[in-house]
């Protein structure tokens, strides 16, 4: 199989991170930290220092590794995140770009009494800073962004979006699912209160895991309580940070594994030949008259150059995304993803909401040759 959908999730993995999951489960897959015998401990630890070694790569401001919180996803942490700090009488703040992961936790709490308005994008997908200003409110308490859209691969001004709601004394929220691995995440540069991530994408960790990077100056209410291993004659959950928002045994297998992917990512330019690849795509579609890069300009074939990560959406004239996916599983054994990607405002921005497109998102285990072969799937179609 020719993968070409690691937007959704990396694939394969590289074999360290199987190495040490396997490794991990064999010899230390105790419950960390909830008993005093040595090897508990020792798995304690490695949670801590794999808090502090995400604070570090994602620049948390304050370098605190207790408020490096760990999810299943970034679902979830963006849940924590937007159902923690808002409350009824809130405006919330975001934009046409936003996964469902966003979208559908806002509209459930419009139910609440929370309010929100999205920004739009312009016709290449790219939010500006002044759209987002003329929505805020002074009951305003959240800007969502995501880094990148995870169906155009638009890289977007976080830096400036960041800095006008920490001048408006606003709380912004970062998106960085699609990010985290491979492009700079920065938190201090981008002045980001809380940053949502997942392991399993750029990170090149297993599904299963992610997290929630807080600011010092904030506070997110619990949305789940349980076990934490501490103080358990304790009747109300936990006050102090990780365990403030933790509870339940973590996915200690699983963040094993995203220790072993910071590893691998450390020693490879993964993102240097995920855009090689989009640029040769993108070289090899402009001489394919009938198929349609959605965010383009005629004639562009450098990634980098605009502004984009390694993801490609297209459209093929007069075919329906979901039968030219068929079509090229079926009879090339390529893996696409069709439809509208979980983001369905930004196909009715780039109106593509009718069937929506086929995504075409290398990996850093692509080769040029499978391009190629791709080239010529798209030109048969």
């Amino acid at each position: 199989m020719i993968y070409l959908d690691n937007a959704a999730t990396s694939f394969p993995k590289p074999e360290s991170v199987a190495d040490a999951m396997r490794d991990f489960l064999l010899t230390e897959a105790v419950n960390p930290g909830r008993s005093g015998f040595d090897l508990s401990l020792r798995a304690g630890n490695r949670i801590d220092a794999l808090r502090l070694r995400l604070s570090e790569f994602f620049n948390q401001p304050e370098k605190d590794p207790n408020r490096v919180v760990f999810t299943s996803n970034a679902t979830e942490a963006l849940n924590l995140a937007i159902q923690g700090v808002c409350q009824p009488g809130d405006h919330v703040v975001s934009t046409v770009l936003e996964h469902n992961s966003v979208l559908r936790p806002l509209f459930e709490l419009q139910r609440h009494g929370i309010s929100h308005d999205l920004a739009p994008c312009d016709e290449r997908g790219f939010v500006h800073p002044a759209t987002v200003e003329k929505l805020l409110r002074p009951e305003t308490r959240l800007v969502i962004m995501t880094h990148a859209s995870n169906v155009l691969g638009t890289i977007q001004p976080v830096a400036r979006i960041g800095e006008l709601c920490r001048s408006k004394g606003i709380l912004f929220l970062l998106d960085a699912a699609q990010t985290a691995g491979v492009i700079p995440v920065d938190m201090s540069s981008t002045s980001t209160d809380l940053l949502a991530f997942t392991g399993h994408k750029g990170l090149m960790g297993p599904t299963g895991c992610g997290g929630l990077l807080v600011g010092k100056n904030v506070d997110v209410r619990p949305i789940r309580w349980g076990g934490t291993g501490v103080r358990s004659a304790q009747r109300s959950h936990l006050e102090e940070y990780p365990y403030r928002l933790e509870a339940g045994t973590l996915n200690t297998a699983g963040l094993a594994g995203l220790n072993a992917g910071l590893d691998w990512l450390q020693s490879h330019d993964p993102a240097g030949i995920e855009n090689n690849l989009s640029n040769r795509l993108l070289a090899g579609i402009s001489t394919i008259p009938s198929v349609r890069i959605i965010g383009l300009e005629e004639g562009e074939t450098d990634i980098s150059l605009a502004g984009r990560l390694s993801v490609t959406s297209l459209v093929i004239e007069g075919m329906d995304p979901a039968k030219a996916g068929m079509f090229l599983d079926a009879d090339w054994n390529i893996a696409v993803r069709t439809g509208l990607q979980c983001a369905p405002l930004v196909h009715e921005a780039m109106a593509t909401q009718n069937g929506g497109t086929i995504r075409i998102s290398p990996g850093p285990f692509n080769t040029p040759g499978q391009i190629d072969i791709l080239l010529e799937a798209l030109a048969s179609l």
